[in-house]
């Protein structure tokens, strides 16, 4: 029978995400940022079976209108040993949202391949939240493995070329964030994608401070790009990135996603997420260093409530008549 624990203290809970290779996304700071930039909760609970540890999950945990109770969420959990386990703590998990936070379901989005989990009925697949597909590059190998094993022969000579031209890359500061922010607003214009506000990310800065790798690529102090990254032992997962003009022309972004790879490895990260393919220059450029995309299972819903289709129903309306 499964017993649970819920742990209150930050550096207890990042302990126990590191010590099991857990995601940055169930790292203490993720669960901070969303709790103080919109209208989640964070609960952390560690599953237990005959005494021993059987996973962990961060579970967001949203109110609904009356009478659906709540919504449950954890972000890139659980928290396993094993990716076979997955199945098992997720039910566990779902059986504490149902008896804790009166939830109507439990999504999940474990980052776990189909080959290694199948998600049995009652789960169901459903609307996703993080990209699926991915490109991962394995961190195990040495860094001149890592290097020789990039993909791409003009992704190895772009990274060389950036270090010759004399940019340089070292870990941002939040006196840097001004900077930061005015690369994103002009990527963000030149390939068209949503930001939030930059309340928001400064705000990560803070919340995420136990997991932010983040990293500025410059020329003779003028910054050129940026990459923002979060790391458990795990796994290094960017989150957001950008580079000017100048900094596409000098080839920035090569060398400063290198050097996060070779932080990330130096931190004792075992992957390094490159978050998402889409169509375009940016997936593009991602699979330069992969080669192969990374597909993850997806999202999961586990019903916990006669009302959830009800709930589901309604909000896929919504959507449709609102989008």
């Amino acid at each position: 029978m499964a017993e649970y624990r819920e742990v209150t203290d930050a550096q207890a809970w990042d302990e126990i995400v590191n010590a099991h290779a857990g995601h940055p996304m169930q790292a203490w700071g993720w669960g901070e940022l969303k709790e103080r930039t919109g209208s989640w909760t964070a609960r952390r609970i560690v599953v237990e079976r005959d005494g021993s540890f059987e996973g962990a999950c961060q579970v967001l945990v949203r109110k609904l209108p009356w009478p659906f109770g709540h919504i449950c969420y954890a972000p890139r959990g659980p928290v396993t040993d094993h990716a076979a386990d997955v199945p098992q703590v997720a039910d566990d998990v779902a059986a504490w949202c149902r008896a804790n936070v009166s939830a109507v379901s439990l999504k999940i989005e474990p980052a776990v391949t189909a080959q290694e989990v199948t998600m049995p009925a009652p789960w169901e697949p459903a609307e996703k939240i993080t990209l699926p597909n991915t490109a991962a590059i394995d961190l195990a190998p040495t860094e001149d493995e890592i290097m020789a094993g990039l993909h791409s022969k003009k992704a190895r000579q772009y990274i060389r070329k950036a270090g010759r031209s004399g940019v340089e890359v070292r870990r941002a500061t939040e006196a840097d964030l001004d900077a930061i922010m005015d690369i994103y607003h002009h990527t963000a214009e030149t390939d068209e994608f949503f930001l939030h506000s930059d309340e928001y990310y400064r705000t990560a800065f803070s919340a995420c401070a136990d997991v932010n790798q983040v990293f500025i690529a410059e020329i003779e102090g003028r910054p050129l790009a940026f990459l923002w990254n979060i790391t458990t032992s795990g796994t290094a997962f960017e989150l957001w990135g950008g580079v000017t003009d100048e900094g596409k022309r000098l080839r920035a972004n090569y060398l400063l996603k290198w050097h996060a790879m070779c932080t990330a490895k130096e931190s004792g990260a075992a992957l390094y997420d490159m978050n998402g393919l889409l169509e375009g220059g940016v997936s593009t450029f991602k699979l330069l260093f992969a080669g192969e995309p990374t597909v993850w299972i997806g999202t999961f819903d586990r019903p916990l409530s006669p009302l959830y289709h009800v709930w589901d129903g309604a909000l896929k309306l919504y959507r449709r008549l609102f989008k």
